[in-house]
């Protein structure tokens, strides 16, 4: 009984992680927000104690901060945690590139395509525009590293993702980084079908560090 009881326990706080996460990342909850338990367990059906257990799991990935007598709240980033976000992913993200050079298949490159596809075919700068440039551009970035079969690295990058949504919205807004962007994301691809780990390193990188210069532009 004890034994099914952790079980259950142990996967309601995968379910409270992974919904939660989407949340903060996706803007819902604001930096600076507190995150009662009470209120989350009510939210997604489920005891305290799983989401507790999907707080501190938060907290690993850099995204919650508990803090004495206050509880959880959502990390607040200044300019220099972004900067470093964006360094970080350059390099695990080129890695990863490199690696799916030789490891990606071809149901993964066909939907590379489809991503580059669809951001591609979209116009203007409606608010649901940007939501589906955001969201394709999170599945392309998704199947990337997916390619690249790296439970660790996987890992790692999940700990490097809470670029704020604000930031998000600014990017794809602007219209010569989303195009710089949707070419990058092309050359990325020609680089994973080519087989050629350095041409899908370099391009990676210089697209990451690219998204890193932007903000380093919009934040002076």
């Amino acid at each position: 009984m004890g034994s099914a009881e952790t079980t259950i326990a142990g996967t309601n706080a995968e379910r409270v992680y992974e919904d939660l996460r989407a949340l903060i990342i996706g803007g819902e909850y604001a930096p600076g927000e507190r995150l009662r338990a009470e209120a989350l367990a009510a939210r997604f059906g489920t005891s305290r104690t799983p989401v507790r257990e999907a707080l501190m799991l938060l907290e690993g990935d850099g995204l919650v901060e508990i803090e004495p007598r206050r509880g959880a709240v959502v990390r607040s980033f200044d300019p220099a945690d972004l900067v470093d976000l964006y360094e970080v992913r350059a390099v695990l993200e080129a890695r990863a590139a490199a690696l799916a050079a030789t490891r990606v298949t071809a149901e993964q490159l066909v939907e590379l395509d489809a991503a580059c596809d669809r951001a591609e075919g979209l116009t203007g700068n409606s608010a649901r525009t940007v939501d589906t440039l955001i969201a394709a551009n999170e599945d392309f970035h998704r199947i990337v590293i997916a390619a690249a079969g790296s439970p660790r690295l996987s890992g790692a990058l999940r700990t490097v993702a809470g670029i704020p949504r604000p930031f998000k919205t600014v990017f794809w807004n602007d219209t010569a980084e989303r195009a710089r962007s949707l070419a990058a994301h092309r050359e990325i691809v020609a680089g994973l079908r080519a087989g050629s780990a350095d041409r899908a390193e370099s391009a990676m990188r210089l697209h990451v560090m690219n998204a890193r210069d932007f903000l380093i532009e919009v934040m002076d």
